[in-house]
């Protein structure tokens, strides 16, 4: 019984762990990512609105072009995921910055230049 317990116990954490590694759910990470853009760049409601539907598409493409290329066998090329990735944030970027006033743009270049020395930051602390 001891050893049942110790078995469900390490599967409990490490599905917690995979989670955690993945940001959490897709709706948590659409309301942080929204949050995020609504603090940094003081978006009114109606803006947030704008954004919304296009960040959710957004983090739904990434996600799904992730999950082809995990389903897709052998060895995830890197560099690739990591072009498409920014090739797609760039995308984003414009159709956010559409909706935003002129002041917003750069707060947007800003705030994405923080989010990416956060994370160089934490793969260095891996």
């Amino acid at each position: 019984m001891k050893k049942l317990v110790m078995v469900v116990l390490v599967a409990v954490m490490a599905a917690s762990t995979c989670f955690a590694q993945m940001g959490g759910t897709p709706e948590e990470r659409l309301k942080r990512e929204l949050d995020g853009l609504t603090a940094a760049l003081n978006l009114t409601p109606a803006q947030v609105a704008k954004v919304t539907p296009i960040v959710t598409d957004a983090q739904k493409a990434r996600s799904e072009m992730f999950q082809k290329m995990r389903d897709s066998g052998g060895q995830m090329d890197r560099e690739k995921m990591m072009a498409e990735g920014q090739k797609m944030q760039a995308d984003t970027d414009a159709k956010i910055k559409a909706v935003l006033t002129a002041e917003q743009g750069p707060k947007l270049d800003a705030f994405r230049k923080k989010q990416a020395e956060e994370r160089a930051a934490r793969m260095q602390n891996r």
